[in-house]
């Protein structure tokens, strides 16, 4: 079985996209090989290439880019950047083909992403219907109670957070990013405005001086409140650490599937 047949059955497992522009493309070597081996993590850093190259895994699928940016086959403005032409080599050189499924698992009913982050959070019982999985009311909780269990199911060392850990808490928003909107380069007033209804938000980024200092002063003004900012990265490698569930069955019995987590991207002192 080829690394483009497996990738066409990915193609075929999820909704039809039509003619919309998507960020969901091969990079690397040549698709037309036999796969021997598929290594699935959040995002092929280099650490997760070697180790493809490790266990002598030809295709890394995963979810977010290779090459820093929303598409990886618009790599003009990285030509002559070294970091760009020696990871492209290492892929190429070892003959490694990295798939990215962004924009397709998303579009998945339900999302392939926040599907998997609920289940491996155990939080399935307490989703708000007709939210896109990203509204959760559990049962009333401390703030500190909440940091810990998503520190653990999410397998962190450290984990940041906003607020008073003695808060108590129930409402919780899941968002994958609280940045810059399109027509502006800072983030937008509405971000801060429909983040009220929640006790605890969870974003993937942040800009500091926009929701979390929201929450900082409401935590400050003795408000129920708080944020736990776990990275993007981590919040959603769930998804991919459960995607074996419905990948296997697109794969043949003899290729062998392993999952590699590419962890907190950042170090601590």
């Amino acid at each position: 079985m080829t690394i483009r047949e497996i990738v066409q059955g990915i193609f075929n497992y999820h909704p039809d996209l039509g003619d919309r522009r998507h960020p969901d493309v091969m990079v690397g070597g040549d698709p037309d090989v036999e796969c021997t081996g598929v290594l699935v993590s959040i995002a092929p850093t280099v650490p997760v290439i070697r180790h493809a190259i490790e266990i002598g895994a030809n295709f890394i699928f995963v979810h977010e880019p290779t090459f820093f940016s929303a598409y990886d086959d618009e790599c003009e403005w990285l030509e002559g950047n070294p970091v760009y032409e020696e990871k492209l080599a290492l892929l190429r050189d070892n003959g490694i083909v990295v798939f990215r499924d962004h924009d397709h698992i998303h579009a998945h009913k339900p999302d392939g992403i926040f599907h998997y982050l609920i289940k491996q959070m155990g939080w399935e019982d307490y989703v708000v219907p007709n939210t896109r999985e990203q509204e959760i009311v559990l049962p009333e909780t401390t703030l500190g109670e909440l940091v810990l269990d998503i520190k653990k199911k999410m397998y962190l060392e450290h984990i940041r957070y906003i607020g008073n850990l003695d808060a108590k808490v129930s409402k919780i928003g899941f968002c994958g990013h609280l940045l810059p909107g399109p027509h502006t380069n800072w983030s937008t007033n509405d971000q801060v405005a429909r983040s009220w209804k929640y006790d605890v938000v969870i974003p993937g980024e942040t800009v500091d001086w926009t929701v979390p200092l929201y929450y900082r002063d409401a935590a400050m003004l003795g408000k129920n409140k708080g944020m736990i900012i776990p990275g993007h990265f981590v919040q959603e490698e769930a998804g991919m650490r459960w995607a074996h569930e419905w990948l296997r069955p697109l794969v043949d019995a003899d290729i062998p599937i392993s999952f590699a987590a590419a962890g907190d991207m950042f170090r601590y002192m």
